[in-house]
């Protein structure tokens, strides 16, 4: 396809307009933000808030994955205590401080320091599946992460190329408004005079919603990169495409094998299934192994030792154990549902999407025809400048080139629809 100049020749004050090398170096070097496609991409994803959101929330479920492989090393600690006490009787202090047993004495302090570890023998796969539910649960946090990268590289295309539309438009509208209004009625009576005047008022109105649609489209660009709405900015692009071919039944296949909502709820639906094990787990019994060296004595250096190794089974009877597990079974059958919903949801966007595409790829071409063909007869035409048949004509050629302009625009967007729906990019035929 040949690139979009503005080819008409009473409007070739169009391209004062349009940026140029160094009138880009001369707007950055004054403190003008310059966006190509691929800069706008990288501030956009760098200042996203729920991208950034869900990549914190891939270091928490990082975290949480090294917290689940600390259940299968032994629990090591030291304990230290000093105790001033007067007993009439005996008796023994508290769990928390050893639980040691103190007689009547004429010696009114106690020292004591022990070193303990703890490790799980058997837990009925706890510790496992634990471990094993972090991992997925990080695994769905990365999906949940490509998800938002996805969104976000869509939703700044998207406010990229309408802002490239409209100042395309805004430009050339007002360059003919401006040679409309130039022209005048001088010299002009009657019928002319009345299709000028008319002609004219017609352009500038065309010109003022341009105006007031490029501005919504330069909002609507500095918000999904983030910025503040007053940044001044330009944005450096031209409105090419090209044709792309994809097979419906392969971007079905792609986008139940890539997209990261269904990969996210596919964990989800492992995670559950995981939970249902942890609640089964609740009635079988556990085996842990207990290792104690005790220093103790009234005073200083302790001599006194004790040492113990304990193997201890517990027998769980959870009397909610029963409800606990019906309730994660029925979160997992409602998880597989909201997998079957999600997936015949993503289906349709693929579909809805590829067939934006096939339309506006028939379309463009044919727009492009038109408006080529339409250009071609003014400028072999010979119609008096400023004249109300020349700015008739111009008119025509204006709205012919608008509607190729939207033709181009759609195609792009269509085919990052596509791209979004299926989870991944489309290359281009060689």
């Amino acid at each position: 396809m040949r690139p979009l100049s503005l080819l008409l020749r009473p409007l070739l004050a169009v391209a004062l307009l349009l940026p140029t090398p160094g009138t880009v170096h001369a707007q950055s070097a004054s403190g003008v933000e310059i966006y190509d496609l691929e800069e706008a991409l990288h501030k956009a994803g760098r200042n996203n808030a729920a991208m950034q959101s869900a990549a914190q929330d891939v270091k928490i479920a990082e975290e949480r994955v090294r917290e689940a492989r600390t259940l299968f090393f032994p629990d090591v600690g030291l304990q230290g205590s000093a105790t001033r006490f007067n007993a009439r009787v005996p008796f023994s202090l508290r769990p928390e401080f050893g639980s040691n047993l103190l007689f009547p004495s004429n010696k009114e302090n106690f020292f004591s320091g022990q070193a303990y570890a703890s490790l799980p023998l058997y837990a009925g796969r706890k510790n496992i599946n634990t471990y094993r539910l972090a991992q997925t649960g990080l695994k769905r946090a990365r999906a949940t992460y490509d998800s938002a990268k996805l969104d976000v590289a869509y939703h700044t295309q998207k406010v990229f190329y309408r802002y490239l539309f409209a100042r395309e438009i805004f430009q050339t509208s007002s360059a003919l408004a401006e040679q409309a209004a130039q022209s005048g009625t001088q010299g002009r009576h009657g019928e002319d005079a009345l299709k000028t005047v008319a002609l004219a008022a017609d352009l500038r109105t065309e010109t003022a919603d341009a105006r007031r649609l490029l501005e919504l489209a330069r909002l609507d660009f500095l918000r999904g990169l983030n910025r503040e709405l007053d940044t001044p900015i330009t944005v450096v692009g031209t409105l090419e495409t090209k044709p792309v071919s994809i097979d419906l039944a392969k971007a079905l296949a792609w986008s139940t094998e890539l997209r990261p909502e269904l990969q996210a709820q596919t964990y989800r639906s492992q995670m559950d299934a995981i939970e249902v094990n942890l609640s089964l787990g609740r009635r079988i019994p556990t085996v842990v192994l207990g290792v104690d060296y005790e220093l103790v004595g009234a005073e200083f250096p302790l001599r006194q030792n004790n040492w113990d190794a304990t193997v201890a089974v517990r027998l769980p009877f959870a009397l909610n154990f029963w409800t606990q597990h019906q309730q994660r079974v029925a979160e997992q059958r409602q998880g597989e549902i909201h997998r079957a919903e999600l997936r015949d949801q993503v289906h349709l966007e693929v579909r809805k999407a590829h067939q934006d595409l096939e339309f506006w790829q028939a379309e463009w071409p044919l727009r492009e025809e038109e408006y080529v063909k339409l250009r071609g007869l003014y400028e072999s035409a010979s119609l008096v400048p400023g004249s109300p048949a020349a700015l008739s004509a111009s008119a025509s050629v204006l709205r012919a080139q608008r509607r190729f302009l939207e033709a181009v625009t759609e195609h792009l967007l269509s085919r990052a629809r596509l791209e979004r729906a299926i989870g991944r990019a489309l290359t281009d035929p060689s």
